[in-house]
């Protein structure tokens, strides 16, 4: 019988770092750290970056499951990611 704790489940481990991503682009808050007043978009691009070099170490190596959780949670961060940063170039641009 093989049961993960939760800290060694791959899922989990994807989920962690993704919610850095949306917390940087100011869509999650996290009890007891500041409010992210504005998007940080370095930290976001980072967090992506480490997604995808993920992808690319795992590859062929993890479960169905695994694989569609990693997958998901990449192209949603990078969409929240592109949404956010085009608001911000059109704010600019408005000026």
């Amino acid at each position: 019988m093989s049961t993960q704790t939760p800290s060694t489940d791959f899922r989990i481990f994807v989920q962690k770092i993704t919610m850095q991503g949306f917390y940087a682009l100011g869509m999650i808050e996290v009890p007891g750290a500041p409010k992210q007043e504005e998007p940080n978009f370095e930290i976001a691009q980072a967090v992506i970056e480490d997604l995808e070099m993920l992808k690319q170490v795992t590859d062929g190596n993890l479960s169905e499951g695994e694989r569609l959780t990693l997958d998901k949670y990449t192209a949603d961060l990078k969409l929240v990611y592109v949404e956010k940063s085009s608001k911000k170039e059109g704010a600019a641009g408005g000026d």
